[in-house]
């Protein structure tokens, strides 16, 4: 969510297709292709270039979950440019049928968007589910910061059997500059890169690359990128 700043939103998409071009190839007809080109390589991208780009051959067509979708402006502005397919979940009800109805009704009946799924991440199950093993990736958005450190890692660990083989997370948050920032309003939590690297090490997940968001107003949280995949 974008808390009004909305003239936030094409750095935050252009960032964000930026940053996934470096492990994704887009589908062919993307509209992106202008944007989604690789920056020049740089010190902390070397774990892009040990692995191959997804989908994996033979894996069929790419596929995204949109994590906390809200009414799915990420879904529109930077998975569906990136992706065949992209799944959602949130858990207001008030926007997965904003999303449905309004925001995501033609890209829905395109058959680019799937499940709309009602649900705090929590909650989510991939296993013996229609998700056990179907994405390339799942992408999570200003959406973890209202996780307990305990729901948080049990989330993460449960993401890895809604992976195909070779399939990645994607976390993008505010940072604190140090420890943990409570908001009072909404108990939400702004973890430091340092608490969110714990985090990942405590879930079994091995960090490829980081980055900062670029074009935001000083004065905000930094937010950072970063792209995630399961320790065997």
């Amino acid at each position: 969510m974008l808390g009004g700043l909305g003239q936030l939103a094409r750095p935050d998409a252009v960032t964000s297709l930026r940053f996934l071009s470096e492990f994704v190839n887009p589908p062919a007809s993307s509209t992106a292709s202008s944007i989604v080109s690789p920056p020049p390589t740089t010190a902390n991208s070397s774990g892009a270039s040990k692995r191959q780009k997804l989908p994996l051959p033979g894996s069929g067509p790419s596929h995204v979950l949109d994590c906390g979708a809200g009414i799915g402006r990420v879904t529109k502005q930077v998975l569906i440019k990136a992706f065949d397919h992209v799944d959602l979940v949130e858990n207001c009800a008030a926007f997965v049928k904003q999303a449905k109805e309004e925001y995501l009704k033609e890209e829905i009946e395109l058959g680019r968007v799937g499940e709309v799924r009602c649900s705090g991440l929590q909650n989510v199950n991939f296993e013996g589910t229609s998700w056990e093993g179907r994405f390339d990736v799942i992408w999570c958005q200003w959406v973890l910061g209202h996780l307990t450190e305990a729901d948080l890692i049990a989330f993460f660990k449960r993401c890895k059997k809604g992976l195909k083989p070779g399939g990645m997370i994607f976390v993008k948050e505010n940072n604190a500059k140090v420890g943990i920032v409570i908001d009072e309003e909404d108990s939400s939590m702004t973890r430091s890169d340092q608490v969110w690297k714990e985090m990942f090490e405590k879930s079994g997940l091995k960090l490829l690359k980081d980055d900062v968001q670029k074009g935001f107003p000083s004065g905000l949280f930094a937010v950072k990128m970063y792209a995630l995949e399961p320790i065997p």
